[in-house]
């Protein structure tokens, strides 16, 4: 059996892809009357859709709050600002990440103070931020990057213990 790559001529592993295998994004039937259905109502600027989506969401979840937003920056800074953080403030985060994670600190007149990740994962070092810990740290920051988990458990353990988020 040839073990090589396709491109040295080894076997390639899928002999016969689907046509949209590798199309982004995915959109459905339902997505797009969903979106026609909001711009011919001209309710672009309504809330009615997102309050349906955040009461299936809190339903699916067992939650009693959802709240929706319009895109993973926004989230982020929602978080943040539910955390208590503001001006004078610090939240620690991973040394390698999208910049997202760092804006909402700003933008809430936070300072970020950036951790050393773990070689192996490239998420944030639960010792780095330990070492990183000070009188103005309000929130931790913790990234899962590349598909690899942060370590939750000493994160959490090290949040409890220094009463941060």
């Amino acid at each position: 059996m040839n073990n090589d790559p396709v491109i040295l001529g080894g076997k390639p592993i899928i002999i016969d892809p689907p046509e949209d295998l590798f199309k982004w994004p995915i959109i459905t039937k339902e997505d797009e009357d969903a979106a026609l259905d909001v711009l011919r109502r001209g309710a672009m600027s309504d809330t009615d859709i997102t309050r349906e989506f955040e009461k299936e969401f809190k339903t699916w979840q067992g939650r009693e709050y959802a709240l929706g937003y319009n895109n993973g920056t926004s989230a982020l800074l929602g978080a943040l600002w539910a955390c208590g953080v503001g001006v004078g403030d610090e939240v620690i985060g991973p040394s390698l990440t999208y910049w997202a994670s760092a804006l909402g600190a700003f933008d809430l007149g936070a300072t970020v103070v950036f951790a050393d990740v773990d070689p192996v994962t490239l998420c944030i070092a639960p010792k780095e931020i330990e070492n990183r810990i000070t009188k103005r740290t309000k929130a931790i920051m913790a990234v899962h990057y590349l598909g690899h988990p942060c370590e939750m458990d000493a994160i959490m353990a090290i949040g409890k213990k220094h009463n941060i988020t």
